[in-house]
């Protein structure tokens, strides 16, 4: 793949773009590397599917299309041939064959719950946030994506509101120029049936739209719905030869079920099976408990190359949305805060208390991501020098409500708790009041500038460095909670020593203010962390890449969840994370893929806080994953081809809130089989294939009683396409 920088006709020229059947915009984070091989002549009319894309370089690393071989920190790019195979459902199932990342394990309307090296990991669209940090709702739809990067570490150079975990950064589908598509159904487990479409083509010489819609019914696990409806338009408008503008629509409208959660006596430390609720049981009420959510987004790309060397890119998108969310809850207090008795309601264990908990919001968020990159050489050095400035701004409106049973502390609904109910033989309908309590309006905005200089010697030696400097504010109530001024510095080497190897060394750091604050009226500080990472990349063909790397992260003002109330979050304190992490990726086009990765993390607590205490273990970090996957396509004569693949997940144990147990390891299979005939096609996905029981997190909040979470049991995904 030849560089944007120094091929002004990759991306601008108008012809080229036709020939190839498709059009990269450096602003949307297109990153396409076609071989030459799939390329065609001419007017030969080349079908969209024979487009062969590799995943050699990555946005998310420098913002500049840097290859991944000639960048001093650990990415991986995950195509949407990958995902689909790996049955990824939701953002977080993305990247479960990825070293060091970590996605929940369990179905949570709320969102997606991704750490990458023990941390959380924020997640971008088009190298933009989506939403700051923790807003209920509105989960990315993986139909909507033709790949997805991460980028591990601190990050705040390029980012500002980077996690200390990393970058998650998805790259949305964009509109090509040669006329395409396909129109399919999805049939599978939970009740799903989705019918999904995605076409593009030119409307004009210079005009190309493309259009994708979701449409789908279904229930989760726990028999609470699962439905979506999804419009996502594009248009993109080659305005000159050296000018793109592309605008993306986003309309999502989801009815989802709440968490499940049982008491931990009755789940993983049952006595015996007989004792142990059903993995599918649901403390909530079906026709209360769920969250609505409409989501609605507007982005404006733009790409305009002053020189061939000169390339301003710029990146805008307003998003709002509506949600309202409503949880019945296991009840594991006598009334008061801290005081722990018992959550069942009678001598003989079967009727377990209840609360509620209601949430409705309103959230708008403007980010915009201006940059210009200058490439320029000075002696035998070559450099490319990114200025950049960036804006977000972040309104939200929140109205909760409490059952007064549970939130003594807090202003609470005097209507009544929900009756408790039989888990053994749950009876659900019953009836009660609710009504909102807490009224709270939260405000932050951020502003960053940055530059950054990419120096290549010899085409074999690379350094990176970088500046950021970030302003912060964030008020709640109309009373202003945090004003922050901070520095971000970045700097790393690589060097090809040998032929393909190229060991590297980097420092990074983050600053991520966290808007609101806990229960207690305590407003949160933003969080600082910085890494030192050294390991090594070896590229021994096109298509191969081994890397491996060892980290150091520390990060101060850390955020946890409260031991004793499950939906509070309290910061203090600082967190270290160290560990090792292997990956190795090898795709043969149209023939051949195969991932590999191990990570071992060693999370801890660095100094104690009001809910940390010094060598404790961080909780629900796995230390150690592993994973393989392979898949292969056969050529079954003349006009059929079978693809077929599987894959093994092995998730670590991980600790507890009270850091007396673990929640025990397990080891997962994935598989699929696909046949094509013509422009018609036929697949089944299986994740968890074998269905595996098992709980994705458990935590003993005080004496006696805990609580787990389910898993998500086997998801099993047909599907018949039809492209043209």
């Amino acid at each position: 793949m030849v560089s944007m920088l120094n091929e002004p006709n990759t991306l601008f020229s108008k012809k080229a773009a036709l020939r190839r059947g498709f059009f990269c915009t450096l602003s949307a984070g297109c990153l396409l590397a076609a071989t030459g091989g799939a390329l065609a002549q001419e007017g030969s009319g080349t079908d969209l599917e024979e487009i062969v894309v590799t995943a050699d370089r990555a946005i998310v690393g420098t913002k500049t299309n840097a290859a991944l071989i000639e960048t001093p920190q650990a990415i991986s790019v995950i195509t949407d041939q990958e995902f689909r195979d790996r049955t990824a459902v939701d953002l977080q199932d993305i990247y479960r064959y990825s070293a060091g990342v970590s996605g929940a394990p369990s179905v949570d309307s709320r969102g997606d719950f991704v750490t990458a090296r023990g941390f959380d990991a924020a997640q971008y669209l088009d190298g933009l946030k989506r939403m700051p940090d923790f807003i209920y709702g509105a989960r990315l739809e993986t139909y909507t994506l033709e790949r997805a990067e991460v980028l591990r570490g601190p990050s705040s150079v390029l980012y500002g509101a980077g996690g200390p975990g990393g970058i998650l950064n998805g790259a949305s589908k964009m509109p090509k120029f040669q006329t395409g598509g396909e129109v399919g159904i999805v049939l599978g487990t939970d009740k799903r049936k989705q019918i999904q479409g995605d076409v593009t083509g030119a409307l004009s010489d210079t005009v190309a739209a493309r259009l994708v819609a979701v449409g789908r019914d279904g229930e989760s696990q726990w028999g609470t719905p699962d439905d979506r409806l999804l419009i996502n338009p594009s248009l993109t408008w080659e305005a000159t030869p050296d000018t793109e503008v592309t605008l993306i629509g986003l309309y999502q409208d989801d009815k989802q079920g709440s968490l499940g959660y049982v008491p931990l006596s009755k789940s993983l430390l049952a006595p015996n099976r007989n004792e142990r609720i059903a993995f599918n049981f649901y403390q909530g009420e079906p026709g209360f408990g769920g969250m609505d959510t409409q989501y609605t987004s507007g982005s404006l790309l733009l790409t305009h190359r002053f020189a061939p060397s000169i390339v301003f890119s710029s990146r805008t998108r307003y998003s709002h949305m509506d949600t309202d969310y409503r949880e019945v809850y296991s009840d594991l207090s006598d009334g008061g805060y801290a005081v722990y008795v018992s959550p069942f309601a009678d001598a003989e264990e079967t009727l377990l208390r209840r609360e509620f908990y209601v949430n409705r919001e309103k959230s708008k968020v403007l980010n915009t991501d201006n940059n210009l990159s200058v490439g320029f050489t000075t002696g035998p050095l070559k450099h490319n020098v990114l200025f950049g400035v960036d804006y977000t701004w972040f309104d939200q409106s929140k109205d909760e409500g409490f059952s007064c049973s549970g939130w003594l502390e807090a202003p609470c609904f005097a209507g009544g708790s929900p009756p408790p109910i039989n888990i053994y033989n749950p009876q659900y309908g019953a009836p009660f009041d609710f009504g909102y309590t807490n009224f709270l309006e939260y405000k932050s905005t951020q502003l960053g500038v940055y530059v950054q200089d990419q120096i290549s010697y010899d085409d074999r030696v690379h350094v990176l460095l970088g500046l950021r400097r970030d302003r912060a504010t964030s008020e709640r109530n109309g009373v202003r909670e945090l004003k922050q001024n901070a520095w971000s510095f970045r700097g790393g080497i690589i060097a090809e020593l040998v032929a393909g190897i190229s060991p590297y060394f980097s420092y990074s750091e983050s600053f991520l203010p966290v808007p609101g604050g806990d229960f207690a009226g305590n407003s949160f500080s933003p969080r600082t962390a910085r890494q030192y990472e050294g390991g090594a990349k070896w590229e021994p063909m096109r298509g191969a890449l081994l890397t491996v790397a060892y980290f150091d992260i520390k990060e101060s003002n850390y955020v946890s969840q409260d031991p004793n109330n499950i939906q509070n979050f309290i910061q203090g304190g600082s967190v270290g994370s160290k560990g090792v992490e292997v990956e190795a990726t090898i795709r043969l086009p149209g023939d051949f893929d195969f991932a590999a990765a191990y990570s071992y993390t060693d999370a801890e607590v660095l100094t104690s806080s009001q809910t940390l205490t010094a060598g404790d273990r961080i909780i629900d970090i796995p230390k150690e994953m592993a994973s393989l996957w392979g898949s292969k396509t056969f050529q079954v004569g003349a006009d059929w081809t079978l693809r077929a693949g599987a894959g093994v997940r092995h998730i670590g144990n991980k600790i507890d809130t009270s850091q007396s147990f673990l929640t025990p390891s397990v080891t997962l299979v994935d598989a699929m089989v696909s046949a094509s005939y013509g422009d018609w096609s036929a697949s089944v996905n299986a994740s968890n294939l074998f269905d595996k029981k098992y709980y994705a997190t458990c935590g003993l909040s005080s004496p006696p009683e805990g609580y787990c979470v389910a898993a998500k049991d086997r998801t099993i995904l047909a599907s018949v396409t039809r492209k043209f």
